[in-house]
């Protein structure tokens, strides 16, 4: 008998397409792949975002050089506003899935627990897809949507401050300067864009593992192979962790508490060049 679910409205069901449940469950699938392919979109544009203001590691010339480019050309201007926009679509598509009411949310974090507790296992190789998971993995969705609203609140400020330094630009005046970002950091902004990274690239990482799964489990890719929870996994760790070094270290020399490490790196290279 065919099996009549919600993510996908194509295969054959007891509702013919006019019914209430099959255009319920044409949206849902609509909305699970907006909310999905905005979410990557935006992981991998904050991951190029946080590259580019790296560029202070090697000193405030290349800052400013990338900064000025941007603006400029208005790169920075329609990257603001488009930006904008699809944040606010991947809130709304995703936030569908949240639980409405503290009680529900509770019961969820309380079902993942009592499963990751569980002591029940298949007698399958520990490394196997199909076997009895612990739900560690409903506990970093319940942690997920914690980041998302995080990131919602303060997101929505740096998404502020950016655009009136790019809107200052377009009226004539300074923009994104090394000078006025490491001013704003240094006076205690660091904190903002600490809570900032560590949510961003939390969510970014869980979320881009889950659209894995959900997606492209088992499918076999060029250079990858197939791809597995454990693979997906392991690249979803090494990105986190590998972002949130790099965004730490720019924040400290942003707020002035160390130099930038690459700036007589950067020396050496435009003094052989000339």
């Amino acid at each position: 008998m065919p099996i009549n679910t919600e993510l996908y409205p194509e295969e054959e069901t007891h509702h013919n397409q006019a019914s209430d449940a099959y255009q319920k469950a044409k949206k849902a699938l609509r909305d699970e792949r907006i909310s999905g392919f905005t979410g990557v979109f935006l992981a991998l544009f904050m991951w190029g975002h946080m590259l580019f203001v790296s560029s202070i590691l090697t000193g405030e010339q290349t800052f400013n050089f990338i900064a000025d480019l941007f603006e400029h050309t208005w790169l920075a201007q329609i990257t603001i506003i488009l930006i904008t926009i699809v944040f606010f679509v991947h809130f709304v598509t995703a936030s569908r899935k949240i639980p409405r009411g503290l009680r529900d949310r509770k019961k969820i974090i309380k079902l993942g627990k009592s499963i990751k507790g569980s002591k029940n296992r298949w007698n399958q190789e520990i490394t196997s897809d199909i076997r009895l998971r612990n739900h560690s993995e409903t506990i970093l969705w319940i942690w997920q949507v914690r980041s998302g609203m995080a990131i919602l609140i303060l997101g929505s400020i740096h998404l502020f401050i950016v655009g009136t330094d790019i809107l200052q630009r377009s009226l004539g005046g300074a923009g994104i300067t090394a000078l006025e970002s490491t001013g704003r950091v240094g006076s205690g902004l660091w904190l903002l864009y600490v809570a900032l990274l560590i949510c961003v690239e939390f969510h970014a990482g869980v979320g881009l593992y889950r659209f894995a799964v959900k997606w492209w489990i088992g499918k076999q890719l060029p250079l990858v192979g197939k791809v597995t929870r454990r693979k997906t996994h392991l690249v979803e760790q090494f990105i986190l962790i590998f972002f949130i070094i790099i965004g730490i270290v720019t924040l400290a020399v942003l707020a002035g508490l160390i130099d930038p490490p690459l700036e007589s790196l950067m020396a050496d290279v435009l003094g052989n060049s000339i």
